[in-house]
């Protein structure tokens, strides 16, 4: 069996990583130091997708949108121009559940299929070997690659058919991005009425407002400064506007889906798609007036730009 994976970014690397403890790997990135990191660890580096393609059984891929997706599979020097029958694409991407079924149901026309496995945990949590797995895929198809996975972390979990991972990790990061905004708003009106954000957060964790976030971020990046995540702002607001779109799709009313969506979109109008996406903070201190993340934090807020 032969195994590649395409998209060896943050997270990707650090999947691949994992799976490279376990099994040999194909690698290939527009990164050439992406690429020599799993080279250097013993990977064996592919030119081209369609090189790849023609290599492996399985093929990984972790991209930034679904339309990257559709590019590396369908587009120049592509995986389904070059793929065997009876290859299995693994699309970890935080991706687009509607985008991925189309995309499934072209590949079976072709002998190949798709199914959809993207994580939740960070860069950290594959590093740890304990990033949950959500698997949108036939049974068949999750037979064949639920011990694969298993050489990333033993938190596997299949959602459903095809596309229903994605639905799993959209439904995630939907709860992950409005829990965050509630709970710096929760925070900054504690420090406006005369409790200091670290007592606020010693409180919360003692009461039922505890969260993942409040636990795991307030105290260590927040009030401490350490904004940087890795992860942009861009990239949590797509997700986001994906969620709320198959919201509006299926027939939910989003109202605070929307609400964070357009939050994370105010920020992105000040401080561009890149900017970290913990830029939420400082956002929050400007409208409240507070100043729960410290002025030497490690990013700094730019000047709107105003015109002439």
């Amino acid at each position: 069996m032969n195994i590649g994976y395409i998209g060896l970014g943050s997270m990707g690397g650090a999947l691949a990583k994992r799976l490279q403890l376990q099994h040999p790997l194909r690698v290939h990135d527009q990164s050439e130091a992406a690429v020599q990191r799993l080279v250097d660890r013993g990977a064996t580096r592919c030119a081209s997708s369609s090189e790849l393609a023609g290599h492996c059984d399985i093929i990984f891929l972790c991209l930034p949108t679904s339309d990257h997706v559709r590019a590396v599979i369908f587009g120049e020097e592509g995986i389904a121009g070059a793929a065997k029958p009876g290859t299995l694409i693994v699309d970890q991407t935080t991706g687009d559940p509607t985008a991925t079924r189309a995309m499934a149901a072209e590949l079976s026309a072709l002998g190949l299929a798709l199914i959809d496995a993207p994580v939740s945990g960070g860069p950290q949590g594959a590093d740890a070997g304990t990033i949950a797995i959500m698997v949108g895929a036939a049974p068949a198809q999750y037979d064949r690659i639920q011990p694969i996975l298993h050489a990333i972390s033993p938190n596997v979990f299949q959602a459903g058919d095809v596309g229903t991972g994605h639905v799993a990790k959209l439904v995630n990061n939907l709860v992950a991005g409005g829990q965050r905004l509630l709970s710096l708003e929760a925070i900054a009106l504690a420090a406006k009425n005369g409790i200091a954000p670290r007592t606020a957060v010693d409180i919360l964790m003692a009461g039922s407002g505890r969260n993942f976030f409040v636990e795991r971020f307030m105290n260590s990046h927040i009030i401490s400064g350490k904004l940087a995540s890795g992860f942009t702002l861009g990239l949590l607001h797509k997700d986001v506007r994906l969620a709320c779109q198959l919201g509006e799709d299926s027939g939910v009313t989003m109202l605070f889906g929307n609400m964070v969506k357009e939050f994370h979109q105010m920020t992105i109008n000040e401080m561009g798609r890149d900017a970290q996406v913990n830029s939420v903070a400082l956002m929050m201190d400007r409208l409240a007036g507070t100043q729960v993340v410290p002025a030497d934090h490690d990013l700094k807020l730019p000047r709107p730009d105003r015109g002439v």
